[in-house]
């Protein structure tokens, strides 16, 4: 299939009209751009140097303007590119910003000037690596009402509704692979667009029509147009003409060139980055040392207060068979039992210790209960029973 001969790698999605791509071959260290990229930077290292921010004053060449071709280097890519500068802005705190595209890799970038450099003369002639694509055949629609013929109908929008380029980059994120076909290239406000059909390869291995899939699953925020006719009415479409940083919504979707990488810090500052990292390092080995000795001794309160509740138990056992002698504890042992009763009528309990000796006297005089006499007789099987043990063990001592 033609369309699977195809693949790229979409950089920068804007809607269907607008995104930008590469072949996925242009990736390869053999292809012909890998080649230029390696040649662009080594060339720019020798020219600038790695010390570009300090070894030379910026103001030394002169500061470019909108439309410009420069060398920048990226951050992020830890290389220099090819950028195109589209807008010069100030902020609040008087700061310069380069609002830039980078020709060959496909995506805006905002930057300050210590970063931007001329573009050599050897690599100006070059043509953007990046290049435009939009599907072909279909046009952005809305719904209204029509009140004449009393029905919904669809018609030609001035840009693209989100609910169908929220769906597109769905579909660009999750395929497996995209290609595309290109039919036609027309030139339209000065930009170079190559219209084409998009085709995504699922994670199943199955290939569908982009446009397809979007007319049936947004069948109301599309037109289909063909020929002449599209070309006619996709040069009346204001967002057609949009800048290349905003997204669809007309938000900016820079990159900010303004992470330094850790090569590049080492470079500047290797001090100070030394330092820094030293101070992290002892702060985190300062709080694991905090957090083992607090565990430590956690562990030693806990193993202490075990150690003293054993003690405890077994002093208070001896204290209470050296000081009672056996018939008198059973006899303790068993008042203890006894002593509380609950009243039948009114389901109070009766303590013996708080009554006076005629009470105390009627109190024991009272039958128990069945269930009362029967604990009360195996309590006194089991007192006797230890009483007998224990008196065999001092007659054998």
């Amino acid at each position: 299939m033609a369309q699977l001969d195809n693949p790229i790698h979409i950089t920068h999605y804007i809607n269907p009209h607008c995104f930008y791509y590469k072949p996925e071959t242009a990736y390869m260290q053999e292809h012909e751009q890998a080649k230029f990229a390696a040649i662009l930077n080594e060339f720019c290292e020798t020219e600038y140097g790695m010390l570009y921010d300090s070894a030379r004053n910026p103001q030394m060449w002169k500061l470019p303007k909108p439309g410009d071709l420069v060398a920048m280097r990226s951050n992020q890519l830890e290389r220099w590119i090819r950028c195109e500068v589209e807008e010069v802005a100030v902020d609040l705190n008087q700061i310069v910003w380069y609002y830039l595209w980078a020709i060959d890799e496909g995506f805006p970038i905002k930057s300050g000037h210590k970063y931007i450099r001329p573009l050599p003369k050897p690599f100006v002639d070059e043509s953007a690596h990046a290049k435009r694509g939009a599907i072909i055949n279909i046009l952005p629609g809305d719904t209204r009402y029509d009140y004449v013929e009393n029905e919904q109908i669809t018609e030609l929008s001035t840009k693209w509704c989100p609910g169908i380029v929220g769906i597109l980059e769905l579909m660009l994120e999750h395929a497996a692979s995209i290609s595309f076909v290109s039919k036609t290239t027309q030139v339209i406000h000065g930009e170079a667009i190559n219209f084409g059909e998009l085709y995504i390869t699922t994670q199943t291995n199955v290939t569908h029509n982009v446009a397809e899939q979007l007319g049936a699953g947004c069948p109301n925020q599309m037109i289909v147009a063909q020929g002449a006719k599209f070309f006619r009415e996709i040069e009346k479409l204001p967002a057609l003409n949009s800048k290349r940083y905003l997204n669809n919504e007309g938000l900016d979707n820079h990159f900010v060139n303004n992470y330094v990488s850790h090569s590049v810090q080492q470079s500047y500052q290797p001090t100070s980055l030394v330092d820094s990292d030293t101070e992290a390092d002892t702060k985190v080995t300062l709080k694991v040392h905090e957090w083992l000795r607090q565990t430590k001794e956690a562990r030693v309160a806990i193993l202490e207060q075990q150690k003293a509740n054993v003690r405890g138990q077994k002093h208070e056992a001896q204290a209470m068979d050296a000081a009672v002698p056996a018939s008198e504890f059973i006899l303790q042992k068993y008042l203890a039992d006894v002593a509380q009763q609950t009243d039948e009528n009114g389901r109070t309990t009766v303590s013996m210790d708080n009554l006076s000796p005629e009470q105390s006297n009627e109190a024991v005089d009272r039958k128990p209960s069945k269930l009362m006499a029967s604990v009360n007789r195996h309590k006194t099987n089991l007192l006797l029973k230890k009483h007998s043990v224990r008196s065999g063990r001092e007659q054998g001592q």
